[in-house]
């Protein structure tokens, strides 16, 4: 069953990025039924009264003066003017965490049927890029390992459990690098070296397990997501791309959204997209380095696999470079832009 279709909420996090989110599994066959995976508003409401703030006030009587009285009391606080949401936080002392997790998880069991079996799940969210390390320095490895699994301890963790993507990026000042598309396999094969070639080849000709991204349109120029479970025990997911991507990328609809064609039919809307158009222009221009007192913007070619906890360590630290010349192209950014 795909995680996010279990029903769950957030519970709290750890600094910015680390979310910590509570699934009940057994809501999940009433979240199918409905077609909804939300927790209803009444089982939040006993969440909270009955299981939540009853365990904060056992564990952490210095809340006390600080806890809602109620979820409907909590959620009138939290509603801003224009009906949004805005969440104020309470931190809990990292050596009473566990008796608070213990005690949440038998009260829910207590409170309703529904609610047991009930599991914490860590997200960490926005973690892309955090740890840029240099993947032929075994200590800068080592401290970037460090520094991806502060806040988890590994040593209870079953490493085969746990999937890491661990990424090589290749760039070039003043140029976009971008990969070839006759050069998939052979990249595949490297990353592989126990899969047979036949197999390789197979796997890129299987709409199902293998995805080309094309760039421009240009036939030549492709990056490609593989999912390669079936070739490799230590490598479940391949993905090559460039990240000029990120210069259109927008997690919110914005400037660069995808259009519809009724907006061409309204006036309003039609000037609305030539702004837009003017917008992307300027931006493009900018990122060709055309705009006076503005260095430009470059694109690297990135390559990612998934793969097991235990093997992340030494995973993809560098590809040789007969096959770096091979594999990737570079443009100048001017020509690119």
């Amino acid at each position: 069953v795909p995680m996010h279709k279990i029903p769950n909420l957030p519970l709290g996090k750890v600094q910015q990025r680390h979310v910590v989110r509570m699934f009940f599994p057994r809501l999940y066959g009433a979240a199918q039924l409905e077609n909804n995976n939300y927790i209803s508003q009444e089982d939040l409401a006993l969440i909270y009264d009955r299981c939540l703030r009853p365990t904060l006030l056992e564990v952490v009587p210095e809340f006390r003066d600080r806890l809602p009285t109620s979820y409907a009391a909590a959620f009138a606080y939290s509603k801003t003017c224009n009906g949004g949401l805005a969440f104020n936080s309470l931190d809990i002392p990292w050596d009473r965490l566990e008796r608070v997790a213990e005690i949440l998880l038998a009260r829910l069991g207590e409170q309703k049927s529904t609610f047991k079996d009930a599991y914490f799940v860590h997200e960490l969210r926005g973690t892309k890029g955090s740890t840029m390390h240099d993947g032929e320095n075994e200590v800068e490895r080592h401290f970037a390992w460090q520094d991806m699994f502060e806040h988890v301890d590994v040593d209870t963790l079953d490493p085969q459990d746990w999937l890491v993507d661990v990424a090589l990026t290749i760039g070039a000042e003043g140029h976009v690098v971008t990969w070839r598309e006759s050069c998939h396999q052979e990249l595949l094969s490297h990353l592989m070296p126990a899969a047979p070639p036949q197999k390789v080849s197979n796997l890129t000709k299987r709409k199902v397990k293998f995805h080309l991204d094309r760039t421009l349109q240009i036939k030549e120029l492709s990056g490609f997501r593989a999912t390669t479970t079936d070739l490799a025990d230590d490598i479940s997911y391949v993905q090559a791309y460039c990240t000029e991507k990120n210069v259109s990328y927008q997690l919110n609809p914005g400037v660069f959204r995808r259009r519809k064609p009724e907006e061409l039919l309204e006036k309003k809307k039609e000037q609305k997209i030539l702004a837009d158009l003017d917008t992307i222009s300027q931006i493009y221009y900018e990122c060709a380095g055309d705009e006076e007192g503005v260095d430009g913007r470059d694109g690297c070619a990135r390559l990612e696999i998934r793969t097991p906890l235990d093997k992340a360590m030494d995973a993809l630290s560098t590809l040789p470079k007969e096959l770096i010349e091979r594999a990737v192209v570079a443009i100048d950014r001017r020509v690119w832009w």
